[in-house]
């Protein structure tokens, strides 16, 4: 499940990455038309109206994959991105080496050494943008990409036995021939830093990107256990249940199952049972959460569930009532949709108890579990298979019906023994319409 999960969470981080970098690269293209067309890059005209255009049409792209983009075409878009960010380096290079030419055809002492310090500036600020993916493979690739790029572009320059470095002023300022060595030493520093960097950021976003998969995992077993409203508290006030120690609480634990299940499932596919315990539990569990209830576990058919955990809202044992109410009241619901489809109706017990359980982790290193335990849960647990002896759908305690407000009829048994339990119990019989 944390690897799905952690699938998840990369994508929609990936797709935010994506959205952002596009707008980036839109934005910039954008930016640097505009600049183009009002103050042009080059003398030539035609040159320069190639650049606007190159460039306005890349920005619409590029916001075109900003807005479009979504989780589920991500790899798609992200495809797009690269094919687009290529071909635009590629038109853009081979209009940048025209003007090259062009500048040297008017310059009469041949290569501008000057021309060098204007070829890192687009791959170093496409490296930098690149960051925002949030993908380090994608990134290393952009790096080799604008590597190749880079030295393409320079190597006719480092290689021409008339151009040569130097930090003499004079030199700089008179001879075309000149890379100016600090300047080409500030770019070489600036793009690899931007690597470093680059490196660096994705590196800790994906230990991120691990820490929010945890943390959605958590929240997605915490969904599965507790009440919305339970587990908005338990988010909120930051509650850690792999530091939370056991400790006695008074608690109304509640054991449901269903009447017949082994011969029941003895006359059904694996398929048809896992289907219909499925929408049992489901149900059940519908009903604890909307009765503040905490679910415990799936034991077969069995649900346990107990109120009170992990923390009380001051009427746990009228809770529990009220959930068993509801339980009856939705089985009925389900059971008419099953007459609709010619399957079996079906019927259920209830247990009640209150009383002090032992709260908290339970487990070894490998793995813990947060539970209740004690009497308390033995005592629920009995009741629930004695009510088959009452005719009964539901059998509580008489420390539980203390506990609460009832209209319902109820008939009282006093002094019932209770498997494995020494002390004798006062039992009430409720009779749900």
């Amino acid at each position: 499940m944390k690897k799905e999960i952690e699938d998840v969470v990369l994508t929609k981080k990936y797709v935010v990455g994506l959205k952002t970098a596009s707008f980036l690269y839109g934005f910039a293209s954008l930016v640097a038309a505009i600049i183009n067309f009002i103050f042009p890059f080059t003398e030539k005209d035609e040159l320069a109206l190639q650049f606007c255009f190159i460039l306005a049409i890349s920005s619409i792209i590029h916001f075109s994959i900003s807005y479009f983009s979504s989780e589920k075409h991500y790899k798609k878009f992200l495809s797009a991105l690269i094919v687009q960010i290529m071909l635009q380096g590629i038109l853009m290079n081979k209009v940048n080496m025209a003007d090259i030419a062009y500048t040297i055809n008017i310059i009469p002492s041949g290569i501008s050494g000057r021309l060098v310090d204007y070829a890192f500036f687009f791959p170093t600020l496409f490296l930098a943008v690149s960051i925002v993916l949030f993908r380090i493979k994608i990134f290393i690739f952009f790096i080799f990409l604008y590597i190749t790029v880079l030295t393409l572009n320079l190597s006719p320059f480092l290689l021409d036995e008339n151009v040569y470095f130097s930090i003499n002023k004079l030199d700089i300022f008179n001879d075309n021939n000149v890379i100016n060595r600090a300047v080409f030493m500030r770019n070489i520093i600036l793009f690899f830093f931007i690597i470093l960097i680059g490196i660096t950021i994705l590196w800790q976003a994906n230990r991120h990107a691990q820490n929010s998969a945890d943390f959605e995992k958590n929240n997605i077993v915490l969904g599965r256990y507790f009440s919305p409203d339970i587990k908005n508290e338990i988010e909120q006030t930051g509650l850690n249940f792999t530091e939370y120690e056991p400790k006695n609480l008074n608690v109304a634990v509640l054991f449901t199952d269903i009447v017949g299940f082994t011969k029941l499932s003895e006359k059904m596919k694996p398929n048809d049972v896992l289907q219909l315990l499925s929408e049992y539990q489901s149900i059940m569990v519908d009903c604890i959460f909307e009765t503040n209830g905490t679910v415990d576990k799936f034991i077969g058919d069995a649900v346990m569930a107990n109120f009170g955990t992990p923390k009380s809202y001051g009427n746990d044992a009228q809770n529990a009532f009220d959930c068993a109410k509801k339980m009856k009241i939705m089985l009925y619901e389900w059971n008419k949709n099953r007459i609709d489809k010619n399957h079996k109706v079906i019927e259920h017990r209830i247990g009640i108890h209150y009383g002090e359980c032992i709260v908290g982790n339970v487990g070894g290193e490998k793995r813990v579990e947060y539970t209740v335990l004690g009497d308390t849960v033995n005592v629920a647990s009995r009741l629930c298979e004695l009510s088959k002896n009452y005719n009964n759908d539901l059998l509580v305690s008489k420390s539980l019906f203390d506990q609460i407000e009832i209209v319902e009829e109820y008939e009282e048994f006093s002094s019932h023994p209770i498997k494995g339990r020494k002390e004798k119990i006062d039992l009430i019989r409720i009779f749900l319409d």
